[in-house]
């Protein structure tokens, strides 16, 4: 049997504890629109994830298109890092880096994007304009008229989407080359991943990505 002493003593610990309970989670915060220089993964880092040697990169401080696609729909499914897409009176600072193994070896092919906005809800209508300009573009097949004169037929298939995340996938028909897409919406930040290569690279989009997100300092 407790003595007085000792009551005092567990009445203090339960009402500790209680209030630490009760502690609400550290929200995250916005980040800062210098996050573009560190979210975007040097050649070595990728070269790491995808196990290859990648050695030639292309930067872009402005999102960019440099195709056409005969099916609309499937525009902003075609790539990353699209005007379509990050185009907006809120966007402060944006990021992106094309990365293969070579000026014309695109065995392996990695593309990162990144964009800070002013206010969450403007990255959240970033990312609106993908999804909700690609309905029904799952299970389609599309043909991609490159700027340098090059065709690409791809087919698009949806992965697993949230209010936050959003990931999907193209293959070239009648063979194993597909490409592999993470979008993930972080408070005021849009970030998107992109792998290309022969079989399954769903694990390495998502390795990009989530490294990504780790250097966003929310």
């Amino acid at each position: 049997m407790l003595g007085a002493a000792g009551a005092r003593a567990c009445a203090v610990v339960v009402v500790v504890l209680a209030g630490f309970g009760a502690m609400p989670a550290a929200a995250a915060r916005p980040s800062d629109p210098g996050v573009v220089n560190r979210a975007v993964l040097d050649q070595g880092s990728v070269g790491n994830i995808v196990g290859a040697t990648i050695g030639w990169a292309a930067t872009s401080t402005a999102p960019v298109q440099d195709y056409w696609i005969d099916l609309p729909l499937c525009n902003n499914y075609a790539d990353v890092g699209l005007p379509e897409v990050y185009t907006d009176p809120g966007l402060e600072a944006f990021n992106s880096a094309v990365m293969q193994e070579s000026p014309t070896d695109e065995t392996h092919y990695v593309k990162q994007a990144v964009g800070v906005f002013a206010t969450d809800d403007a990255a959240n209508g970033a990312f609106h304009r993908i999804l909700d300009r690609t309905g029904g573009c799952s299970g389609r097949t599309g043909t991609m008229h490159i700027d340098n004169g090059t065709t690409q037929v791809w087919s698009f298939t949806n992965g697993a989407i949230t209010g936050t995340d959003a990931a999907w996938s193209k293959q070239e028909p009648g063979t194993d080359r597909r490409c592999f897409f993470q979008t993930r919406l972080r408070e005021n930040v849009l970030l998107q991943a992109k792998v290309c290569q022969s079989g399954d690279g769903g694990p390495a989009v998502n390795a990009v990505a989530a490294a990504m997100q780790n250097t966003l300092g929310q």
